[in-house]
């Protein structure tokens, strides 16, 4: 008899999880040419351009029509999914069917939600410690994106088994075409939430009177922060942009800086390595991890250590030179095949 693989690919259009799932599902639903797979989608969003690249046609559509973190979506997911004899259901984000009695398998990409002591998050973090509760109860076994993401695990549940870290890949678009000797624009990729501060990217901007620079910020603000208070300051909110939008965005900044206090992995980093956009980070545990010695480092409790640290690199281009080289190496550690590969080895076990 086939087996029955559930995956939830319904934050296929959110960020940096969209992007783990993009290179990683359709690899591995084509792998199991002999399974059929069941894959849960968010009837809102366009799913088309990942259909596409699905060669078999092995796979069967759910809509889910609940909100993602919601406990409707636990009770929508387990009375469609009731009439089928489930071998494995994998959800490539923390969210899983507490309700559903099959094998788990499930991808941690961070714990922010269980962190995040933040009183307007209080919903979501005790959601949260539900799910994870449920993780650790149902003995689900456990991909964690970055070792730094494993020991959170290990920090805030009680989860003491079946994790492995699989690390994330990167693409062969991100390519260089213009040197960033020739740009002055200081750059910022990522949704706009607290702990990006991306208020103390502004601030420090500001500080700068860099007058021909500019501070682009790429990505989702969701009324973290008012634009219109920023106008005339140059300052541009770009929104979301596509991927080969942003490979030009990367080519024509002088900088990308991430000044995070929290991250489980961190893609734009080796995107604007790849891009050979010279990196500016905070000196956090995971992006250390991930961005080695190709990027530049800043210390978040030091103040104007941000600015200081941005002034220096613009300043210096044998800095960047050799930032460059020594992040062509970094990149090369990171290889989406082996993230699939490594993801099928943990599936066949499960089969």
């Amino acid at each position: 008899m086939k087996s029955k693989i559930v995956i939830d690919i319904r934050m296929l259009n959110h960020s940096g999880i969209s992007n783990y799932i993009d290179n990683t599902v359709f690899e591995i639903v084509n792998h199991y040419r002999k399974s059929n797979f069941v894959l849960l989608i968010n009837p809102k969003s366009n799913y088309s351009f990942f259909l596409e690249k699905l060669v078999f046609n092995n796979y069967k559509i759910i809509y889910i029509n609940s909100s993602i973190y919601s406990l409707k979506e636990q009770f929508e997911i387990y009375f469609k999914l009731l009439q089928y004899r489930i071998d494995i259901f994998w959800s490539p984000h923390y969210i899983i069917p507490i309700f559903l009695r099959t094998k788990i398998l499930v991808t941690i990409h961070d714990v922010w939600h269980l962190a995040d002591n933040s009183s307007n998050k209080l919903l979501k973090r005790i959601y949260a410690k539900i799910i994870f509760f449920f993780i650790g109860f149902k003995k689900s076994n456990i991909i964690a994106i970055s070792n730094f993401t494993k020991n959170e695990i290990l920090k805030y549940t009680n989860i003491r088994t079946n994790i492995s870290v699989i690390k994330h890949g990167l693409e062969q678009k991100w390519i260089s075409t213009k040197s960033y000797k020739l740009n002055y624009d200081i750059l910022y990729v990522g949704n706009i939430r607290s702990h990006k501060n991306i208020n103390k990217l502004i601030h420090s901007f500001l500080n700068m009177g860099l007058k021909n620079s500019k501070l682009l910020l790429i990505g989702k603000n969701n009324n973290y922060i008012n634009e219109n208070f920023y106008d005339k300051m140059n300052i541009e909110f770009a929104g979301e942009i596509n991927q080969n939008n942003l490979i030009h965005y990367y080519n024509n900044a002088r900088l990308l800086v991430l000044p995070s206090s929290y991250e489980g992995f961190g893609f734009t980093p080796l995107e604007a390595m790849a891009c050979e956009c010279p990196v500016l980070v905070s000196d956090i545990s995971p992006l250390k991890e991930v961005c080695k010695d190709g990027v530049f480092y800043f210390n978040l409790n030091v103040e104007n250590d941000l600015k200081n640290k941005i002034l220096y690199l613009i300043e210096n281009e044998k800095v960047c030179d050799e930032l460059l080289l020594k992040g062509k190496k970094v990149i090369n550690e990171y290889n989406w095949s082996k993230t699939v590969n490594e993801t099928i080895k943990k599936i066949d076990k499960l089969l």
